[in-house]
């Protein structure tokens, strides 16, 4: 009888917890189901983090299209501006596209432009820049108000019958890369340095080597071939660099993966496609 008894109590005492072996399985299943889930959600977050870049230069899109409804063509993706009347003589080109803009601005006026107390700077602006300024206007208090409307000088900050912004910037997203405190803007990854790009086809008449190459060697994305028609040849080319906050190199882009863009060009968020570059 003691010896049923004994048999019994070793049973129950087996029953009533795990074996080591027992314990190292359920802890590597864990571990295993819990790597599982954080690559799930990871995934899922930069799915979100990706459509919500999406959504942003979509919306931007939105702006440039009504920019070019209110003044008959697209931004430029460079130009300088002079703050000193005197300078604007010396640069055909600026003046023009200027003046395709705001055919009665009076060059003649001195004029702070980037808002830094003074009028005597001359302001190089690549297409980072443009994209802010031409959607935004004149910058005012951290933000952006538009343009003037007044023929002459729309780049009075002054009177509240204005032109724009044509898009609704978060402030905390400009940033600065040359410091001529005339911003650029930043995408909504988390942690991003790298602004957002925008190359002008300027209304289909091609895009200019000087706008792209500081920024892809290889020009912007073609399409076809190496030696195709550029995405987006009548309008623009908007890049957020996405989470790697690189450009890339541009050149050939093939949504079935033909092209020859390189790594770093994948990452990139475009107004071409849908989802990341690949």
């Amino acid at each position: 009888m003691r010896h049923v008894e004994r048999i019994q109590s070793e049973q129950q005492g087996n029953k009533a917890g795990f074996t080591l072996i027992e314990l190292l399985v359920v802890i590597s299943i864990i571990a295993l189901l819990s790597a599982l889930l954080m690559g799930v959600i990871q995934a899922a977050r930069l799915a979100v983090a990706n459509a919500k870049a999406g959504n942003e230069l979509n919306s931007i899109s939105t702006a440039l299209a009504q920019f070019h409804s209110e003044f008959g063509q697209y931004p430029p993706s460079s130009i300088v501006l002079y703050e000193t009347a005197a300078d604007w003589s010396s640069d055909v080109r600026s003046t023009s596209l200027i003046r395709k803009f705001w055919p009665d601005f009076n060059f003649g006026l001195d004029r702070d432009i980037n808002g830094d107390g003074d009028t005597t700077d001359t302001l190089t602006l690549d297409g980072r820049e443009c994209l802010v300024f031409f959607t935004g206007g004149m910058g005012k208090g951290g933000g952006a108000i538009g343009f003037a409307n007044n023929p002459s000088n729309p780049f009075s900050r002054t009177g509240n019958n204005r032109t724009g912004p044509f898009h609704e910037f978060v402030a905390n997203r400009f940033v600065d890369t040359d410091s001529d405190k005339m911003p650029e803007y930043l995408d909504t990854y988390s942690g991003q340095l790298t602004p957002i790009l925008y190359l002008s086809s300027y209304d289909g008449r091609g895009y200019r080597a000087a706008d792209v190459t500081p920024f892809l060697a290889n020009g912007v994305y073609l399409q076809g071939s190496a030696t195709g028609t550029a995405w987006k040849s009548k309008t623009y080319q908007l890049i957020s660099p996405g989470q790697d906050t690189i450009y890339g190199t541009g050149g050939w882009y093939d949504p079935d993966g033909n092209g020859a863009i390189s790594e770093d060009d994948k990452e990139n968020i475009t107004n071409f496609t849908s989802g990341k570059l690949k």
